[in-house]
């Protein structure tokens, strides 16, 4: 995937409240820190304060995320309303990170929708509801079939119902 970045050099000088429209529809590509997305898709409409751009709009993609359990692929949609400020110039404040406009007035998307991306993902993902996972033993994916290992589980487990898992 191209940078995402946008020429919006006509919002810095415009006078306060002044706007623009950002259409996004990008194909498959690497945002990053392993953030896989399919697509991105949506509008983002930008907004003159008085030192900053304010960005906002709804945003849907597609990543692609291990399953929790047996660690296969899965196709994650997502949509998400995306907010963001950006600094008419750069701001240098230790300890702190800020989004801003460059000097030559393009504004980049990237960093910022990943952070939204990796914010509105779930923290397990399920390939389907009732997966079985990976064996302890050998690493077979249970989802395929029984493995050849001897899976007992402990018996003091048993009374739970997430045990039957293992039968």
């Amino acid at each position: 995937m191209k940078m995402l970045r946008y020429q919006v050099s006509g919002l810095v000088g415009a006078p306060i409240g002044s706007r623009m429209v950002l259409s996004l529809d990008e194909g498959p590509g690497d945002l990053g820190d392993q953030v896989q997305v399919d697509y991105l898709k949506g509008e983002i409409e930008l907004v003159r304060s008085d030192c900053r751009l304010l960005a906002s709009g709804v945003i849907s993609t597609q990543i692609r995320i291990p399953c929790a359990r047996c660690l296969e692929p899965v196709l994650f949609p997502m949509s998400f309303e995306f907010e963001e400020a950006f600094h008419l110039s750069p701001v240098d404040i230790p300890g702190e990170a800020f989004y801003a406009v460059t000097h030559d007035g393009y504004l980049f998307l990237t960093a910022p929708l990943r952070e939204h991306i990796l914010l509105n993902t779930p923290l397990r993902v399920l390939c389907r509801p009732g997966c079985r996972g990976l064996c302890p033993e050998c690493g077979h994916n249970l989802n395929e079939g029984k493995c050849e290992c001897i899976n007992e589980p402990d018996p003091r487990w048993t009374v739970l119902p997430s045990a039957q898992l293992f039968k």
